[in-house]
């Protein structure tokens, strides 16, 4: 491969192409960005992750995220308060998720308690979605649930674990009578569909996979590789592409099998928003107003304190917040360059709802896929 530009300031370009899909060039050496999103909420690396942090300094912190724009950082970390233009916005999110339900005939959906949170103390309910914000919440429940900040900051159990100690998975009954509970905010936090889905895809399937995904990731690998191979040319990977990966979700899709693994089931389908009646809808893009709306909603500031004021979360933050720049814009068009346009039509069968649903827009990967 030629290398253009080895300057270490160098934004993503696509160089060098291999029988038309183009190969990812990193604009920064011997920073470690293979890993999008919440997938920071399942290592347990933090020193190794710390360091490569302050090596790699603010060249990860560039861009406007897909879809709505993240708010600039600020040195404020107290619970803003809301303005009007962010209640309207909510409000109005809220009433597209319900007519969504009505229109895709979903108002009878079975309700899927299993990850949900319910704070009967503090009159919150959330469903927690991996890959979408699910560290800051679990963080926010976990102090709410009594836990010490500095506890929290040096443990090595994992934010999940600690949680569901505090709060047990709650019956369809309990459910149901908390979210329809006067006073009870009841939260979803969501991320653009497919930024979600790839950050799942690098995290547990491309390279050195989790023990649990390994096995997943050999039988993809069997099934697609041949089939990859004729698209992509040699493929040097011990684990799936992400054409393979996308090939096994529309081949388990088109099977009737609507069981799908939880870090890339769809919305709609995972939190059951039809059946759960939730008030608040808060976006990956839009959370830091988000969620300050919920907090001076019930009140919770004088318990959460400051934002993410621990070093730990602070840098989770961060690190989260910078792979959703210009950076994520590139990796999309390279992964979704492994794609046809067939095989995007029938991913948006299976998350296509979820799009809609949330206002989001799929319309820009027609310009990725492979023509």
């Amino acid at each position: 491969m030629t290398r253009q530009n080895e300057n270490p300031n160098e934004k993503i370009s696509f160089a060098t192409y291999n029988k038309g899909i183009p190969v990812l060039k990193m604009w920064r050496q011997n920073c470690d960005v293979s890993v999008l999103g919440d997938s920071l909420r399942d290592r347990d690396e933090d020193d190794d992750i710390e360091e490569q942090w302050e090596h790699c300094g603010e060249g990860l912190m560039q861009g406007p995220v897909l879809g709505e724009d993240e708010e600039p950082a600020s040195s404020n970390n107290d619970w803003l308060e809301p303005d009007n233009a962010t209640i309207t916005e909510l409000e109005q999110r809220v009433a597209k998720v319900q007519e969504v339900c009505h229109s895709q005939s979903l108002p009878t959906q079975i309700i899927n308690s299993k990850e949900f949170f319910v704070d009967h103390a503090h009159n919150i309910v959330w469903c927690n979605i991996f890959k979408a914000a699910s560290t800051s919440w679990l963080y926010n429940f976990n102090i709410l649930g009594g836990y010490d900040k500095k506890f929290l900051a040096r443990t090595r159990h994992t934010p999940l674990m600690l949680a569901r100690k505090k709060y047990p998975r709650p019956s369809e009954e309990e459910l149901k009578d908390a979210v329809n509970t006067p006073g009870v905010v009841s939260l979803l936090v969501v991320r653009e569909p497919f930024v979600r889905l790839l950050s799942a895809y690098r995290d547990k399937l491309e390279n050195i996979t989790p023990p649990y995904y390994r096995k997943l990731a050999r039988a993809i690998v069997a099934a697609h590789r041949e089939a990859a191979t004729k698209v992509l040319g040699t493929i040097k990977s011990f684990g799936p592409t992400f054409y393979e990966f996308v090939a096994y979700l529309i081949k388990k899709h088109a099977s009737g099998d609507v069981t799908l693994d939880e870090h890339w089931a769809p919305y709609y389908k995972f939190c059951t928003p039809c059946a759960a009646n939730f008030t608040v809808i808060a976006k990956v893009e839009t959370l830091s107003r988000d969620s300050a709306y919920v907090v001076h909603q019930l009140g919770l500031g004088h318990i959460l304190g400051r934002r993410v004021t621990n070093r730990r979360m602070r840098l989770r933050t961060v690190m989260n917040k910078s792979r959703d720049g210009k950076n994520t814009s590139a990796l999309l068009k390279y992964y979704f360059g492994q794609l046809d346009e067939e095989m995007l039509d029938k991913l948006l069968e299976i998350y296509g709802i979820d799009f809609e649903m949330f206002g989001y827009k799929s319309d820009i990967y027609r310009r990725y896929v492979r023509k």
